[in-house]
């Protein structure tokens, strides 16, 4: 079995597809922080006050918290966040998490129906 420290290498394309794979399955940041950003996001594309820049910083906390959630899980207690995920590529997933997300919220992908709720 191949530890995920073994493969994942500064900005490397396997550790930005790892950590946003890790978002997208793990059921606590999805619903406590993917969704909720989400849906800010949204009412700020609806309020025509959403800024791109301002998304991305807003994705790079939750990709920190993954970050350090990932690390906790699958490292051993004198690995640090930066062993597995240096900033580089955290900013990496940070954008692409920002640009997938704003295009899937422009396409409507999170419109609830009314009356669904």
């Amino acid at each position: 079995m191949v530890r995920a420290h073994q493969f994942i290498s500064e900005a490397s394309i396997d550790a930005v597809n790892e950590l946003d794979l890790y978002i997208n399955n793990n059921e606590d940041l999805y619903r406590k922080n993917f969704m909720p950003l989400v849906y800010q996001l949204n009412q700020s594309l609806k309020n025509n006050t959403y800024n791109h820049d301002n998304a991305i910083k807003k994705w790079n906390l939750l990709v920190n918290d993954a970050a350090m959630a990932y690390t906790k899980e699958f490292g051993k207690p004198a690995e640090d966040v930066k062993d597995f995920f240096p900033q580089e590529t955290r900013n990496k997933v940070a954008q692409v998490l920002a640009d997938r997300e704003f295009e899937n919220i422009k396409k409507g992908e999170y419109d609830v129906a009314k009356g669904t709720i």
